[in-house]
Protein backbone atom coordinates (compact mmCIF):
# COMPACT_ATOMS: atom_id res chain seq x y z
CA UNK A 1 0.00 0.00 0.00
CA UNK A 2 1.48 3.35 -0.95
CA UNK A 3 2.00 6.42 1.51
CA UNK A 4 0.37 7.57 3.86
CA UNK A 5 -0.31 4.44 5.20
CA UNK A 6 -3.98 4.70 7.11
CA UNK A 7 -6.67 1.76 7.74
CA UNK A 8 -9.43 2.44 9.24
CA UNK A 9 -10.73 -0.48 11.69
CA UNK A 10 -14.35 0.47 11.96
CA UNK A 11 -14.48 0.35 7.92
CA UNK A 12 -13.26 -2.76 7.89
CA UNK A 13 -16.04 -3.75 10.15
CA UNK A 14 -18.29 -2.08 7.86
CA UNK A 15 -16.86 -3.86 5.29
CA UNK A 16 -17.23 -7.46 7.02
CA UNK A 17 -20.63 -6.63 8.16
CA UNK A 18 -22.03 -5.68 4.64
CA UNK A 19 -20.40 -8.78 2.98
CA UNK A 20 -22.20 -10.69 5.78
CA UNK A 21 -25.28 -9.42 4.88
CA UNK A 22 -25.32 -9.98 1.30
CA UNK A 23 -24.23 -13.44 1.76
CA UNK A 24 -27.54 -14.04 4.30
CA UNK A 25 -29.57 -12.57 1.67
CA UNK A 26 -28.50 -14.56 -1.41
CA UNK A 27 -29.22 -18.01 0.74
CA UNK A 28 -32.50 -16.76 1.55
CA UNK A 29 -33.02 -16.29 -1.96
CA UNK A 30 -31.64 -19.52 -3.32
CA UNK A 31 -33.61 -21.39 -0.72
CA UNK A 32 -37.20 -19.25 -1.17
CA UNK A 33 -36.90 -17.60 2.36
CA UNK A 34 -38.80 -14.44 1.96
CA UNK A 35 -37.81 -11.16 3.22
CA UNK A 36 -34.60 -12.38 4.73
CA UNK A 37 -31.92 -9.06 4.31
CA UNK A 38 -33.40 -8.17 1.21
CA UNK A 39 -31.60 -4.87 0.47
CA UNK A 40 -28.87 -6.05 1.23
CA UNK A 41 -27.75 -5.80 -2.47
CA UNK A 42 -27.36 -2.20 -1.82
CA UNK A 43 -23.92 -3.30 -0.12
CA UNK A 44 -22.53 -3.32 -3.53
CA UNK A 45 -22.84 0.58 -3.68
CA UNK A 46 -21.50 0.72 -0.13
CA UNK A 47 -18.20 -1.30 -1.92
CA UNK A 48 -17.69 0.68 -4.85
CA UNK A 49 -18.65 4.22 -1.92
CA UNK A 50 -15.52 2.48 -0.08
CA UNK A 51 -13.23 1.73 -3.10
CA UNK A 52 -13.33 5.23 -4.47
CA UNK A 53 -12.64 6.02 -1.00
CA UNK A 54 -9.39 3.98 0.21
CA UNK A 55 -7.49 3.83 -3.80
CA UNK A 56 -8.15 7.49 -3.54
CA UNK A 57 -6.12 7.62 -0.05
CA UNK A 58 -3.66 4.86 -0.86
CA UNK A 59 -2.94 5.35 -4.59
CA UNK A 60 -2.92 9.62 -4.17
CA UNK A 61 0.64 10.23 -4.03
CA UNK A 62 1.32 8.07 -7.34
CA UNK A 63 -1.25 9.02 -9.74
CA UNK A 64 1.05 11.52 -11.20
CA UNK A 65 5.15 12.80 -10.82
CA UNK A 66 8.28 10.97 -10.57
CA UNK A 67 6.80 8.14 -8.01
CA UNK A 68 3.76 7.99 -10.47
CA UNK A 69 2.24 4.29 -11.98
CA UNK A 70 1.30 3.82 -14.94
CA UNK A 71 -2.13 2.04 -15.56
CA UNK A 72 -0.45 -1.10 -16.71
CA UNK A 73 1.49 -0.88 -13.05
CA UNK A 74 -1.87 0.46 -11.12
CA UNK A 75 -3.47 -2.31 -13.01
CA UNK A 76 -1.70 -5.32 -12.29
CA UNK A 77 -2.02 -4.23 -8.31
CA UNK A 78 -5.34 -4.60 -8.77
CA UNK A 79 -5.41 -8.00 -10.40
CA UNK A 80 -2.92 -9.04 -7.89
CA UNK A 81 -4.99 -7.68 -5.03
CA UNK A 82 -8.73 -9.35 -7.06
CA UNK A 83 -7.66 -12.21 -9.11
CA UNK A 84 -6.55 -14.97 -6.78
CA UNK A 85 -9.90 -15.62 -4.65
CA UNK A 86 -11.70 -15.28 -8.18
CA UNK A 87 -9.29 -18.18 -9.91
CA UNK A 88 -10.03 -20.23 -6.63
CA UNK A 89 -14.35 -19.54 -6.61
CA UNK A 90 -14.37 -20.34 -10.79
CA UNK A 91 -12.38 -23.72 -10.04
CA UNK A 92 -14.97 -24.49 -7.15
CA UNK A 93 -18.01 -23.47 -9.47
CA UNK A 94 -17.13 -25.31 -12.70
CA UNK A 95 -16.41 -28.34 -10.42
CA UNK A 96 -19.57 -28.26 -9.38
CA UNK A 97 -21.49 -28.10 -12.39
CA UNK A 98 -19.40 -30.92 -13.76
CA UNK A 99 -19.84 -33.14 -10.83
CA UNK A 100 -23.60 -31.97 -11.30
CA UNK A 101 -24.04 -32.78 -14.58
CA UNK A 102 -22.44 -36.08 -14.71
CA UNK A 103 -24.84 -37.29 -11.33
CA UNK A 104 -28.25 -36.11 -12.91
CA UNK A 105 -27.32 -38.28 -16.27
CA UNK A 106 -27.05 -34.99 -18.59
CA UNK A 107 -25.49 -34.02 -20.86
CA UNK A 108 -22.55 -31.54 -19.61
CA UNK A 109 -22.21 -27.90 -21.83
CA UNK A 110 -18.68 -28.51 -22.36
CA UNK A 111 -18.30 -25.35 -24.79
CA UNK A 112 -20.43 -23.13 -23.02
CA UNK A 113 -18.50 -24.37 -19.20
CA UNK A 114 -14.99 -23.97 -21.38
CA UNK A 115 -16.29 -20.15 -22.44
CA UNK A 116 -17.51 -19.29 -19.08
CA UNK A 117 -14.32 -20.70 -17.37
CA UNK A 118 -11.86 -18.32 -19.72
CA UNK A 119 -14.16 -15.39 -19.09
CA UNK A 120 -14.87 -15.88 -15.53
CA UNK A 121 -10.72 -16.30 -15.28
CA UNK A 122 -10.45 -13.13 -17.74
CA UNK A 123 -12.79 -11.15 -15.30
CA UNK A 124 -15.40 -10.58 -18.54
CA UNK A 125 -19.27 -11.16 -18.64
CA UNK A 126 -20.26 -14.23 -20.35
CA UNK A 127 -23.67 -12.04 -21.77
CA UNK A 128 -25.22 -15.42 -23.06
CA UNK A 129 -24.87 -18.02 -20.49
CA UNK A 130 -26.83 -21.14 -21.21
CA UNK A 131 -29.17 -22.04 -18.12
CA UNK A 132 -27.44 -25.28 -17.65
CA UNK A 133 -24.18 -23.59 -16.40
CA UNK A 134 -25.82 -20.81 -14.62
CA UNK A 135 -27.32 -18.28 -16.81
CA UNK A 136 -28.80 -15.80 -17.33
CA UNK A 137 -26.07 -14.82 -14.83
CA UNK A 138 -23.16 -12.73 -16.61
CA UNK A 139 -20.78 -14.98 -14.70
CA UNK A 140 -22.45 -18.28 -14.35
CA UNK A 141 -20.14 -19.87 -12.35
CA UNK A 142 -20.16 -17.07 -9.36
CA UNK A 143 -22.94 -14.52 -9.65
CA UNK A 144 -21.80 -12.02 -7.44
CA UNK A 145 -18.08 -11.28 -9.76
CA UNK A 146 -20.10 -9.00 -11.97
CA UNK A 147 -19.77 -6.76 -9.09
CA UNK A 148 -15.73 -6.96 -9.26
CA UNK A 149 -15.92 -6.92 -13.56
CA UNK A 150 -17.22 -3.31 -12.86
CA UNK A 151 -14.96 -2.61 -9.71
CA UNK A 152 -11.71 -3.41 -12.23
CA UNK A 153 -13.78 -1.20 -14.89
CA UNK A 154 -13.93 2.03 -12.93
CA UNK A 155 -10.84 1.12 -11.27
CA UNK A 156 -9.27 1.41 -14.94
CA UNK A 157 -11.38 4.21 -16.05
CA UNK A 158 -10.60 6.50 -12.66
CA UNK A 159 -6.55 5.69 -13.52
CA UNK A 160 -7.07 6.41 -16.86
CA UNK A 161 -8.39 10.18 -15.84
CA UNK A 162 -5.91 10.65 -13.07
CA UNK A 163 -4.37 14.21 -14.49
CA UNK A 164 -7.52 15.31 -14.52
CA UNK A 165 -8.58 17.64 -11.45
CA UNK A 166 -10.15 14.86 -9.43
CA UNK A 167 -12.31 17.44 -7.98
CA UNK A 168 -13.83 18.22 -11.05
CA UNK A 169 -13.81 14.58 -12.45
CA UNK A 170 -15.52 13.20 -8.84
CA UNK A 171 -18.61 15.73 -9.41
CA UNK A 172 -18.99 15.59 -13.00
CA UNK A 173 -19.21 11.62 -13.08
CA UNK A 174 -21.67 11.91 -9.56
CA UNK A 175 -24.09 14.76 -11.81
CA UNK A 176 -23.90 12.16 -14.65
CA UNK A 177 -24.57 9.11 -13.27
CA UNK A 178 -26.62 9.55 -10.12
CA UNK A 179 -29.56 10.13 -12.47
CA UNK A 180 -28.88 7.27 -14.39
CA UNK A 181 -28.98 5.48 -11.91
CA UNK A 182 -32.42 6.85 -10.61
CA UNK A 183 -33.69 6.23 -14.43
CA UNK A 184 -32.47 2.47 -15.27
CA UNK A 185 -32.21 1.46 -11.24
CA UNK A 186 -29.46 -1.08 -10.09
CA UNK A 187 -28.37 -3.65 -12.13
CA UNK A 188 -25.52 -5.56 -13.61
CA UNK A 189 -25.76 -9.27 -13.07
CA UNK A 190 -27.55 -10.26 -16.08
CA UNK A 191 -28.09 -9.49 -19.47
CA UNK A 192 -31.35 -7.12 -18.94
CA UNK A 193 -29.66 -5.04 -16.72
CA UNK A 194 -26.08 -5.05 -17.39
CA UNK A 195 -25.38 -1.92 -18.54
CA UNK A 196 -27.05 0.08 -15.70
CA UNK A 197 -24.23 -1.49 -14.03
CA UNK A 198 -21.95 1.02 -15.22
CA UNK A 199 -23.59 4.20 -13.60
CA UNK A 200 -24.21 2.50 -10.75
CA UNK A 201 -20.50 1.40 -9.86
CA UNK A 202 -19.58 5.34 -11.52
CA UNK A 203 -21.78 7.13 -9.17
CA UNK A 204 -20.67 5.29 -6.03
CA UNK A 205 -17.13 5.23 -6.72
CA UNK A 206 -16.52 8.58 -7.72
CA UNK A 207 -18.73 9.47 -4.21
CA UNK A 208 -16.45 7.90 -2.59
CA UNK A 209 -13.10 9.38 -4.22
CA UNK A 210 -14.95 13.03 -3.70
CA UNK A 211 -15.42 12.27 0.08
CA UNK A 212 -11.19 11.79 -0.37
CA UNK A 213 -11.13 15.09 -2.48
CA UNK A 214 -13.55 17.08 -0.43
CA UNK A 215 -12.61 15.88 3.38
CA UNK A 216 -10.68 18.91 4.36
CA UNK A 217 -13.65 20.57 3.99
CA UNK A 218 -16.53 18.48 5.03
CA UNK A 219 -17.65 19.76 9.47
CA UNK A 220 -16.81 17.12 11.89
CA UNK A 221 -20.34 17.66 13.04
CA UNK A 222 -21.47 15.37 10.04
CA UNK A 223 -19.33 12.94 10.26
CA UNK A 224 -18.27 11.93 14.26
CA UNK A 225 -18.98 9.08 16.59
CA UNK A 226 -22.87 10.13 16.81
CA UNK A 227 -23.32 9.91 12.61
CA UNK A 228 -21.70 6.81 12.04
CA UNK A 229 -23.60 5.32 14.63
CA UNK A 230 -26.34 6.65 13.38
CA UNK A 231 -25.49 5.10 9.89
CA UNK A 232 -24.78 1.96 11.14
CA UNK A 233 -28.28 1.76 12.83
CA UNK A 234 -29.45 2.78 9.35
CA UNK A 235 -27.75 -0.07 7.47
CA UNK A 236 -28.80 -2.86 9.84
CA UNK A 237 -32.40 -1.72 9.66
CA UNK A 238 -32.33 -1.19 5.82
CA UNK A 239 -30.50 -3.91 5.03
CA UNK A 240 -32.99 -6.70 6.87
CA UNK A 241 -36.18 -4.84 6.74
CA UNK A 242 -37.92 -7.33 5.26
CA UNK A 243 -39.63 -5.15 2.65
CA UNK A 244 -37.97 -4.33 -0.80
CA UNK A 245 -36.79 -0.62 -0.68
CA UNK A 246 -37.99 1.85 -3.08
CA UNK A 247 -36.14 3.71 -5.19
CA UNK A 248 -35.95 6.37 -3.17
CA UNK A 249 -34.51 4.53 -0.32
CA UNK A 250 -31.95 3.20 -2.28
CA UNK A 251 -31.03 6.70 -3.80
CA UNK A 252 -30.92 8.25 -0.32
CA UNK A 253 -28.49 5.32 0.24
CA UNK A 254 -26.45 5.76 -2.56
CA UNK A 255 -26.11 9.36 -2.58
CA UNK A 256 -26.67 10.31 1.51
CA UNK A 257 -26.10 7.83 4.08
CA UNK A 258 -23.24 5.07 2.51
CA UNK A 259 -21.01 8.45 1.84
CA UNK A 260 -21.96 9.20 5.61
CA UNK A 261 -21.00 5.98 6.94
CA UNK A 262 -17.62 5.80 5.15
CA UNK A 263 -16.56 9.10 5.76
CA UNK A 264 -17.38 9.02 9.39
CA UNK A 265 -16.30 5.42 9.50
CA UNK A 266 -12.72 6.83 8.68
CA UNK A 267 -12.80 9.49 11.28
CA UNK A 268 -13.97 7.41 14.42
CA UNK A 269 -11.18 5.74 16.80
CA UNK A 270 -12.04 2.23 18.16
CA UNK A 271 -11.02 0.61 21.55
CA UNK A 272 -8.45 -2.67 20.60
CA UNK A 273 -10.59 -5.24 20.98
CA UNK A 274 -13.45 -3.65 18.88
CA UNK A 275 -10.32 -2.45 16.07
CA UNK A 276 -9.09 -6.24 16.25
CA UNK A 277 -12.74 -8.01 15.51
CA UNK A 278 -13.32 -5.36 12.84
CA UNK A 279 -9.70 -6.27 11.29
CA UNK A 280 -10.96 -9.51 11.15
CA UNK A 281 -14.28 -8.81 9.72
CA UNK A 282 -12.61 -7.11 6.71
CA UNK A 283 -9.78 -9.65 5.99
CA UNK A 284 -12.86 -12.14 5.10
CA UNK A 285 -15.14 -9.62 3.51
CA UNK A 286 -13.68 -9.92 0.31
CA UNK A 287 -12.95 -13.62 -0.16
CA UNK A 288 -16.62 -14.49 1.70
CA UNK A 289 -18.15 -12.24 -0.99
CA UNK A 290 -16.28 -13.99 -3.60
CA UNK A 291 -16.83 -17.36 -2.33
CA UNK A 292 -20.18 -17.34 -1.03
CA UNK A 293 -21.88 -18.36 -4.12
CA UNK A 294 -20.12 -21.64 -5.03
CA UNK A 295 -19.57 -22.66 -1.50
CA UNK A 296 -23.30 -22.36 -1.60
CA UNK A 297 -24.06 -24.44 -4.48
CA UNK A 298 -22.10 -27.48 -2.91
CA UNK A 299 -23.61 -27.27 -0.12
CA UNK A 300 -26.57 -27.21 -1.75
CA UNK A 301 -25.82 -29.96 -4.18
CA UNK A 302 -24.85 -32.08 -1.54
CA UNK A 303 -26.97 -32.10 0.93
CA UNK A 304 -30.38 -32.51 -1.45
CA UNK A 305 -28.25 -35.26 -2.92
CA UNK A 306 -28.41 -37.02 0.68
CA UNK A 307 -31.71 -35.94 2.41
CA UNK A 308 -33.04 -35.39 -0.85
CA UNK A 309 -35.27 -32.26 0.55
CA UNK A 310 -34.97 -28.63 0.79
CA UNK A 311 -34.77 -27.26 4.74
CA UNK A 312 -33.93 -24.21 4.48
CA UNK A 313 -33.60 -24.21 8.19
CA UNK A 314 -30.74 -26.41 8.05
CA UNK A 315 -29.09 -25.07 4.45
CA UNK A 316 -29.14 -21.70 5.55
CA UNK A 317 -26.25 -21.95 8.78
CA UNK A 318 -24.73 -24.70 7.08
CA UNK A 319 -23.63 -22.79 4.26
CA UNK A 320 -23.11 -20.18 6.52
CA UNK A 321 -20.76 -21.89 8.64
CA UNK A 322 -18.91 -23.64 5.51
CA UNK A 323 -18.60 -20.27 3.40
CA UNK A 324 -16.51 -18.42 6.17
CA UNK A 325 -14.81 -21.45 6.95
CA UNK A 326 -13.84 -22.00 3.42
CA UNK A 327 -13.47 -18.35 3.06
CA UNK A 328 -10.97 -18.14 5.83
CA UNK A 329 -8.73 -21.55 4.84
CA UNK A 330 -8.79 -19.62 1.36
CA UNK A 331 -7.54 -16.41 2.74
CA UNK A 332 -4.94 -17.83 4.75
CA UNK A 333 -3.98 -20.63 2.71
CA UNK A 334 -4.07 -19.20 -0.79
CA UNK A 335 -5.06 -15.34 -1.10
CA UNK A 336 -2.39 -13.87 1.11
CA UNK A 337 0.81 -16.91 0.28
CA UNK A 338 -0.53 -15.90 -3.44
CA UNK A 339 -0.09 -11.83 -3.42
CA UNK A 340 2.93 -12.37 -1.02
CA UNK A 341 4.36 -13.96 -4.36
CA UNK A 342 3.40 -11.85 -7.03
CA UNK A 343 4.50 -8.37 -4.62
CA UNK A 344 7.72 -9.64 -4.12
CA UNK A 345 9.37 -8.05 -7.09
CA UNK A 346 7.51 -4.79 -6.03
CA UNK A 347 9.80 -2.63 -3.96
CA UNK A 348 7.62 -0.67 -2.23
CA UNK A 349 5.41 -3.99 -1.35
CA UNK A 350 6.60 -4.32 2.08
CA UNK A 351 5.86 -2.30 5.56
CA UNK A 352 3.26 -2.59 7.63
CA UNK A 353 0.15 -0.39 8.58
CA UNK A 354 -1.21 0.72 11.63
CA UNK A 355 -4.35 1.04 12.84
CA UNK A 356 -4.99 3.79 15.45
CA UNK A 357 -7.44 3.17 18.23
CA UNK A 358 -8.06 5.89 20.65
CA UNK A 359 -4.36 6.62 22.37
CA UNK A 360 -3.50 2.91 21.23
CA UNK A 361 -2.39 1.06 18.02
CA UNK A 362 -1.90 -2.32 16.70
CA UNK A 363 1.03 -3.48 13.87
CA UNK A 364 -0.89 -5.38 11.31
CA UNK A 365 0.36 -6.69 7.93
CA UNK A 366 0.09 -4.60 4.82
CA UNK A 367 -3.35 -5.30 3.38
CA UNK A 368 -4.13 -4.00 0.00
CA UNK A 369 -7.58 -2.36 -1.02
CA UNK A 370 -10.61 -4.19 -1.64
Amino acid sequence: MDAPRHHYAALDGVRGFAALSVMIYHLGHWLDVGGLAVNSGLAVDLFFCLSGYVLSLSYGTRMTGARGLSAGQFFRRRLVRLMPVVIVATMIGAAYVLLRGHLNGGDVAYAALLVAVVLALLDLPYLFAPHEIGGPQVFPLNGPQYSLFLELFINLFWWMTRRLDQRVLATAMIVICLPLVWMFGLGGDVPGTFWSGFPRVGASFFIGVALYRFAPVIPAVISGVPVFVMCLCLMLGLFFWPVVASRGIEMAWIAIFSPLLVISGARVRMSPALARASLWGGEISYPLYALHYPVFCWVNGLFQATMHARIAVVEIPLAAVMAVVISLLILRGVDEPARRMLSRRRPDAAGGAGYVMGKASVAVPVHQER
